[in-house]
């Protein structure tokens, strides 16, 4: 992993997993979609990535899971968002490829029970 500022952020490669970074502090973990323009980006927040047609939609969703405890389905493909927040100041802690790699050997412990 490492940290970077804004500037070399919004050049990095689409589909770069990264938090967004304040000294010692790491914000949830998202996909980088794009750049747009010089200043802003788009991304998808893979905590929270219900599937839904709006964001009423997914407050219906999560009421009515919260009150059933049922299943919600997730989007991992196409629920993104706009940052916006123009902060030039603000911190990313850029996931590098071998530590995509060692989440995902992780994540496989979670599904099988058992180191693979």
């Amino acid at each position: 992993m490492k940290i970077v500022n804004r500037d070399t952020f919004l050049k990095m490669p689409t589909d770069t997993l990264y938090s967004k970074y304040r000294p010692v502090c790491f914000d949830e973990l998202n996909i980088f979609v794009g750049a747009s323009g010089d200043v802003d980006f788009f991304y998808q927040d893979i905590s929270a990535a219900v599937l839904s047609d709006s964001s009423g939609d997914t407050v219906e969703i999560l009421v009515a899971a919260e009150k059933t405890g049922h299943s919600i389905a997730l989007d991992l493909w196409e629920n993104t968002s706009r940052d916006g927040l123009y902060d030039e100041d603000q911190l990313f802690a850029v996931w590098e490829d071998h530590d995509v790699l060692d989440l995902i050997e992780r994540l496989k412990i979670c599904v099988h029970g058992e180191t693979p």
